[in-house]
């Protein structure tokens, strides 16, 4: 695997890893899509309700890369390296400090679980049904860390294609699981959420049996000494992660808040912010797949000694998703009220997403400055740039939704504007400190 990623031509490589990832994040699109068809039978205040525990779960999800980055970036190294004796060491190592962190989590969010979205002082209702399902995503968590972490060891190994093929059946597997638990079992919301935490737990005990290659030293390998571990290998592994682990959840957190301030418009806008992350998973997802193989061949190219040749591979990446999300926008753009129409009938929450998509297209395309670019410092191991950018940057969307939108009364459009702009402030930001070329004198 080391020979393939360092010595094939860059476009060959970039398309056999982008590819797959992109796989697992259309079939993640396709979730999301379906996940939202089946709640908008429930009408606007589960679509809202949603859409505000969608941000909770993803400050989850951001948090799994806590240990996940960090297990990608050593893993990767180590096998640019070619001592797969020290890369078995760190997937043990990683997938035990997986469940200490899991723990550790699950501790601290349970108890604020239902209250949060009281605090955000949504509507009782929409609040109540947010609570409930994240509620249960919590109670289930080591299946998404697990599945998070497992993911990251079988890509910084360099193979993209055993990840899409488990999240994708495994997310077939929601799918089916969806109506049957809203609807035949009545449990609403709750529902969806049952059936996404047992997508996550088939997932994750199929990604720990796709690794044949190293279950049998796997096996035979000890955890370090607790001292050691600590120290030379989970401390490694979230100094790493943590920055891209806060970024996410200052994300969610930033959008939580801008929940509650979209909330002074009603639930409409609220559920048109929902429906419209939704549809946004398309490219962001096709963006996170040429980030995925960006870190895989950043990380083995460091560890053999390659970095023009990491840098030629991340340039080329962002041409070619850039030309992508371009069109994208362009559907975005001109098509906004025929995508919203397919979760919804609502008249109002159309009118608010068409203009939440139209001003989302205008800067779309410098997303993949910004997502790439965070893969590409999280395979060197240099992940402080893409938290020291993203989240103040993010965060002024909160002050701006407050100021402009609610205090001098210029309604949701602006606040629409204001978060696609700092997509485009983030994108060139990113691009202006990568251009510095030091994230390639990360030793990790």
């Amino acid at each position: 695997m080391q020979n393939r990623l360092i010595q094939q031509p860059l476009f060959k490589i970039i398309l056999s890893l982008t590819l797959p990832s992109i796989g697992s994040g259309l079939f993640i699109v396709v979730f999301e899509i379906a996940d939202m068809f089946w709640i908008g039978r429930l009408g606007a205040d589960a679509v809202a309700a949603l859409g505000a525990a969608s941000f909770f779960v993803w400050m989850l999800r951001a948090l799994a890369q806590t240990v996940a980055t960090g297990i990608l970036a050593m893993v990767s190294r180590r096998i640019g390296e070619g001592d797969q004796n020290r890369a078995i060491q760190t997937i043990v190592d990683g997938l035990a400090g997986t469940g200490v962190f899991t723990l550790f989590i699950m501790m601290v969010t349970l108890p604020v679980s239902h209250r949060v979205f009281l605090w955000l002082n949504l509507d009782p209702a929409v609040a109540k049904l947010a609570g409930d399902y994240v509620r249960i995503m919590v109670i289930g968590l080591i299946s998404l860390y697990l599945t998070t972490s497992l993911e990251h060891v079988i890509r910084g190994l360099g193979n993209t294609k055993t990840p899409m093929i488990v999240v994708g059946l495994s997310l077939v597997l929601n799918i089916l699981l969806d109506p049957v638990f809203i609807f035949v079992f009545k449990m609403g919301l709750r529902g969806a959420a049952i059936a996404t935490v047992i997508s996550h737990i088939v997932a994750s005990i199929w990604l720990l049996l796709s690794v044949p290659r190293f279950l049998p030293a796997i096996r035979n390998c000890r955890l370090h000494h607790s001292r050691n571990f600590l120290k030379r290998t989970f401390f490694s592994m979230a100094r790493i992660g943590a920055p891209i682990a806060f970024n996410g959840v200052a994300f969610s957190v930033i959008y939580l808040i801008l929940s509650g301030i979209i909330s002074h418009f009603g639930s409409k806008p609220l559920a048109a912010l929902g429906i419209g992350h939704r549809i946004e998973t398309l490219p962001f997802f096709i963006a996170w797949g040429f980030s995925v193989a960006v870190s895989t061949i950043v990380g083995q190219n460091l560890g053999a000694g390659k970095p023009e040749r990491a840098k030629s591979a991340v340039f080329l990446s962002l041409k070619i998703a850039a030309c992508i999300l371009f069109f994208i926008s362009l559907i975005f753009y001109f098509f906004p009220e025929f995508l919203y129409r397919f979760f919804i009938t609502d008249l109002e929450v159309i009118y608010h997403g068409i203009r939440y998509l139209k001003w989302i297209a205008v800067f779309e395309t410098f997303l993949a400055l910004e997502i790439i670019l965070e893969g590409a410092f999280s395979g060197s191991g240099h992940t402080k740039p893409p938290m020291l950018i993203a989240i103040p940057v993010t965060f002024l969307r909160v002050p701006g939704a407050w100021l402009l939108g609610v205090h001098f009364g210029f309604g949701t459009e602006i606040i629409w504007f204001f978060i696609s702009f700092t997509t485009f402030i983030k994108g060139i930001l990113l691009l202006g400190w990568f251009l510095r070329g030091t994230w390639t004198e990360k030793e990790v």
